[in-house]
């Protein structure tokens, strides 16, 4: 046997070898981080096929409770059907500083204006949402209110009530009229399916 052929058999053993011990190939991540924690190929598959959309890679935030989510860093996005064990989600996850908190997560300036736009005061504190638009203080499970019915009168009043109307946006398709338990609230959805 030639040193050369030897070498190369080594060469060949080193490389299957290091192969064997490597990280799996970027074609089996999904780059896709929902509250810190990459989303395996199953779970990425299974949100691609319930929301008939492809996920863009990136770093999300998701509330559990309430079924919201978000860029990370950013505000709320949209809802999701909630329930999803994604691990628990960061105070800091919207890069929040109001003293305002839903579900662990400090709201940014940006959606404590929108809340104080569409009902006047919100104050600090703990609070909590669920996927239905029922709230109340944290460590409380009595509802104060209801998000989605307090939008639902806004809208009436404003004479904005769409009646019978079907809509859709990125995150969820049903009926405004109390039927779904959706509101579609200027392109974010709220709300919960029965």
């Amino acid at each position: 046997m030639s040193s050369s052929w030897i070498r190369g058999l080594a060469i060949l053993a080193l490389a299957a070898t290091q192969a064997a011990c490597a990280p799996p190939a970027a074609a089996d991540t999904t780059g896709v981080y929902v509250n810190g924690r990459e989303l395996s190929t199953n779970q990425a598959q299974q949100l691609v096929a319930l929301y008939h959309s492809q996920l863009i890679r990136g770093r999300y935030w998701y509330d559990a409770r309430s079924g919201a989510w978000g860029l990370e860093g950013r505000e709320t996005a949209g809802f999701l059907m909630p329930g999803y064990d994604f691990g628990p989600i960061a105070e800091n996850a919207s890069n929040g500083h109001t003293g305002v908190f839903i579900n662990g997560r400090q709201l940014p300036y940006v959606e404590v204006a929108q809340l104080q736009a569409m009902f006047g005061a919100v104050y600090p504190g703990r609070w909590w949402l669920d996927a239905r638009g029922f709230f109340g203080v944290e460590g409380n499970p009595l509802p104060l209110g209801n998000l989605v019915a307090a939008i639902q009168s806004r809208r009436a009043a404003s004479g904005r009530a769409r009646g019978d109307n079907f809509w859709c946006s990125t995150t969820a398709c049903g009926n405004d009229n109390g039927s779904s338990g959706y509101v579609d609230v200027d392109g974010v959805i709220v709300g919960y399916d029965h």
